[in-house]
């Protein structure tokens, strides 16, 4: 059989068999009845250098392997920041394994990208969270994992689109939407703080996805035709029907919409009454001047003290954040 590799450069396919030649066996004598020719899967191995953690740009609290394949976060809950040591690619997936879970701490991994090169960072430039501290800022864009599906030896998988959508499959299921507004006009690196109840997770390389769209339902569809009309619709569809579907993950501040057409969906905290940034707190806490409310109030002092702070929801800046009592 016959496996489709694309070239890097042209984009040309050369066919490699991957039968051995004089294999008798049963599986090879089933291959045979296969035409040895035709396209690879839409997912492939990527070429070049595996992904490692980058060893000098990490939390205080992260101990790498000798390969910086693993990442341990020692003591506390926080200061588990990481990075990828090179840019992921557009449609390429990050894949982690959880190999360690500690129950006890609240919340758990949270990941994304950013803009940022890690090489240029230094350890004042780390701080203790991704969110809130991270993602306030330009070019960081991270969210959390639901704690649901944050289980021992989990394999999760995700990847950004020429959109800037984010999205993320568990144990290879189907994908979910994660968030966008990632600005992917340059170069990107994973961001991956192993927080809460992580304890430890691997990289275990990457593959790369077909460009696709995301459907009405949520799942992606094989078309390579990734319209910027069909990007508008199925983020509306997440603020409304469809989104237990695609927005299934707890919300971190989002950054703006590619597109002025529609605006980012509410993050699903605050609409059951936990706050969006911790995911424990009570939202108790009006943003001035916008109005929204999505914080606890520990968070929204938090927040209002980062630089060109914004509200989680619109983004618009944050001048204050007042406590509210109800009877």
């Amino acid at each position: 059989m016959l496996e489709a590799i694309s070239s890097a450069a042209g984009g040309a396919r050369a066919y490699v068999c991957c039968r051995p030649p004089g294999d008798t066996s049963p599986q090879a004598r089933l291959l045979a009845t296969r035409p040895c020719c035709g396209p690879g899967p839409e997912r492939r191995p990527v070429l070049g250098e595996a992904p490692r953690f980058h060893a000098q740009a990490k939390g205080k609290n992260v101990r790498l392997d000798g390969h910086s394949r693993r990442a341990t976060r020692r003591n506390s809950f926080c200061n588990g920041v990481t990075f990828t040591q090179r840019p992921i690619r557009l449609y390429e997936q990050v894949r982690l394994r959880l190999v360690a879970v500690r129950p006890g701490w609240s919340g758990a991994l949270r990941f994304g990208f950013t803009a940022h090169d890690p090489s240029l960072m230094s350890a004042q430039d780390i701080p203790k969270y991704a969110c809130p501290d991270l993602v306030t800022r330009p070019g960081y864009w991270a969210k959390a994992l639901p704690e649901n599906l944050a289980l021992r030896d989990t394999v999760l998988a995700y990847w950004a689109d020429r959109h800037g959508r984010v999205f993320y499959s568990v144990n290879d299921g189907e994908p979910v939407l994660f968030h966008c507004g990632v600005a992917v006009g340059g170069p990107l690196w994973a961001l991956i703080d192993v927080y809460g109840i992580t304890d430890e997770v691997q990289l275990l390389g990457t593959l790369q996805s077909s460009p696709a769209t995301t459907s009405p339902s949520g799942s992606l569809s094989g078309s390579q035709d990734d319209s910027d009309s069909d990007m508008a619709f199925s983020v509306n569809q997440s603020s409304s029907a469809s989104e237990s579907s695609l927005v299934t993950a707890p919300s971190s501040p989002l950054s703006p919409p590619v597109s002025p057409m529609f605006s980012p969906p509410e993050p699903a905290g605050s609409k059951n009454g936990e706050c969006t940034v911790c995911f424990d707190g009570e939202v108790d806490t009006v943003i001035y001047t916008c109005g929204h409310m999505c914080l606890c109030h520990s968070c929204g002092l938090r927040l209002k003290r980062q630089a060109r702070a914004c509200c989680p929801i619109c983004r618009r800046p944050i001048k204050d954040v007042i406590k509210i009592y109800r009877p």
